[in-house]
């Protein structure tokens, strides 16, 4: 299987920005721009991977996952222990967490060396939650504001020295990571940068 056929498989039918317009309404935050949805694709997860080099038994987080792909993509692309993702937006959060059933049921068993791996979400903010025992970290954070990208890099200074970051667009504002790369990559709204950091 294919990461397109993957895609297919698991999100062809999932339509990533009505759940995210529905999931905004209830809680009464439409017109927030920090909640503003955007897709990823499976060659942008692949160039990530190819970047960031995961090594066996790692730890993958996507803070602000959406419907779960750059956590199930990372998860069959690379060795990764555990993939989790954090979602804000209760909609999105049961998608992905019927995805990721999905992956476990119908796709670990193709893959026998993925038996031992778990890809789970979590519901809430990512602030609340504990993820300093992270190696590689993902946040497509294009419309985040200048407070929420310094908040989101104190929190990320927790992780251990090594520790790989992929941004989009935004970048972290602690001096505890070192930008390593940038580069412009096409991905489902349009072309964005992707920025490669390194904790210190």
């Amino acid at each position: 299987m294919t990461a397109t056929e993957l895609h297919d498989l698991l999100f062809g039918a999932v339509q990533g920005y009505s759940l995210s317009a529905s999931g905004r309404s209830k809680v009464g935050r439409e017109a927030d721009p920090v909640l503003t949805y955007g897709e990823i694709t499976p060659e942008s997860v692949q160039y990530m991977m190819e970047m960031t080099n995961p090594q066996p038994g790692e730890i993958f987080y996507d803070l602000g996952s959406g419907t779960g792909k750059a956590v199930i993509f990372a998860a069959f692309l690379a060795p990764f222990k555990r993939a989790t993702g954090i979602e804000l937006i209760d909609d999105l959060f049961q998608s992905a967490s019927e995805s990721a059933a999905r992956y476990h049921n119908e796709v670990k068993p193709l893959h026998p060396e993925k038996n031992d791996q778990e890809v789970n979400f979590r519901f809430g903010s990512m602030f609340d939650h504990d993820t300093s025992d992270g190696d590689v970290f993902f946040t497509h954070c294009t419309c985040f504001d200048d407070p929420m990208m310094d908040q989101i890099s104190r929190k990320l200074e927790a992780c251990k020295p090594g520790t790989r970051v992929i941004t989009v667009t935004k970048g972290l504002t602690s001096p505890e990571f070192e930008l390593l790369h940038s580069t412009p990559f096409r991905l489902g709204w349009g072309e964005a940068t992707l920025c490669f950091y390194r904790r210190k």
